[in-house]
């Protein structure tokens, strides 16, 4: 099952090796305890905003093509959650390429990143 459909309408090159969804509410600085009662205080802002953790395996053409991809501020990012397909706006975080292998002058490279909803 393909679990990251498209980015800014492309396929991407490869499956990755690890995915992970994480969904966080967000809270203004405002929300802590009560010096009264202790209780708390909650000031949302949103709810349920998604953050994708990615770790890809790949050859040198396989990650560049995907570092490509994802250079930029704001990505059409369409992925699998709870098995039905959901679009949101997303930027990338910081990109970590270690290259594991190199045989024949071709590299093997393992890259990880989030995407994180806008």
């Amino acid at each position: 099952m393909i679990v990251i459909k498209s980015i800014n309408g492309t396929a991407p090159p490869i499956e990755p090796l690890n995915f992970s969804i994480t969904k966080s509410d967000l809270y203004s600085d405002s929300t802590g305890r009560s010096s009264e009662t202790g209780t708390l205080l909650q000031y949302p802002i949103r709810f349920g905003v998604y953050s994708i953790a990615l770790e890809y395996l790949g050859n040198d053409i396989e990650i560049s093509a995907l570092e490509n991809l994802i250079a930029g501020s704001s990505l059409t990012v369409v992925f699998l959650d709870n098995g039905a397909y959901v679009t949101k706006q997303m930027y990338p975080s910081d990109r970590e390429n270690i290259t594991e292998k190199i045989v024949n002058g071709v590299g093997r490279h393992r890259l990880t990143f989030n995407l994180i909803e806008l």
